[in-house]
């Protein structure tokens, strides 16, 4: 599995988001594992046709109501959202009653839930909270050029015996040596960001990648 976080990032926005998504899921047919686009909000409808699986960036706990600004489960799914992430380290939900009720909104809408966490120990303990996927990404890798499963090996060891679903990796994964000793270690699959999005060649990358898996 492949998952891609379009973030905020100006070169995936608006129309420019549809570009990206296209060349991503041309570039995944050839391979069999599963790729996950997360773009913004106002993304999802346009995205709605692409061939992958169309994640949202967050939801919120709320039901529909008087509640400005919280993207609520009911409108997500019905633009087209199958999934979502949660507790990103850009977008954390420290509150786990908070959390727990948006996994329960997501659930509801017939969503599935990709949790960030950011230590073996809060995969354990979000592994509770029974998501499809705990992604473990170390906060002070995210973004840079040195993958977790190489800078961090035995990181991702713990991690694995503290999961208690399946475990995806993240922060600083470029390459598919990064992702082949990911999936050595445990993992499903790989959670990226700038690794695709800020690339020169987008459907080399997402090639790349696809091939570790």
């Amino acid at each position: 599995m492949l998952v891609i976080n379009f973030k905020a990032y100006s070169k995936a926005t608006g129309k420019e988001a549809l570009k990206i998504a296209e060349k991503c899921a041309s570039a995944a047919e050839e391979f069999r594992s599963e790729l996950i686009l997360a773009p913004q909000s106002h993304d999802l409808l346009r995205l709605d046709d692409t061939e992958a699986t169309i994640y949202s960036q967050h939801l919120s706990s709320f039901s529909p109501g008087s509640h400005t600004g919280h993207p609520v489960a009911e409108g997500l799914e019905d633009a087209g959202a199958e999934g979502t992430l949660l507790n990103h380290s850009e977008r954390r939900i420290p509150d786990r009653e908070m959390l727990k009720t948006s996994i329960d909104r997501a659930r509801k809408n017939e969503m599935e839930v990709i949790l960030c966490a950011q230590s073996p120990e809060e995969v354990g303990e979000l592994s509770k909270l029974k998501p499809d996927y705990i992604a473990f990404e170390p906060p002070e890798l995210i973004g840079g050029d040195t993958a977790v499963s190489e800078a961090e090996p035995e990181l991702i060891e713990k991690a694995y015996r503290q999961a208690e679903v399946p475990l995806l990796a993240g922060a600083g994964i470029n390459d598919s040596d990064d992702v082949e000793k990911a999936v050595e270690l445990g993992c499903e699959g790989v959670l990226v960001a700038s690794g695709v999005i800020k690339s020169e060649n987008i459907e080399e990358s997402v090639k790349e990648l696809m091939s570790g898996l």
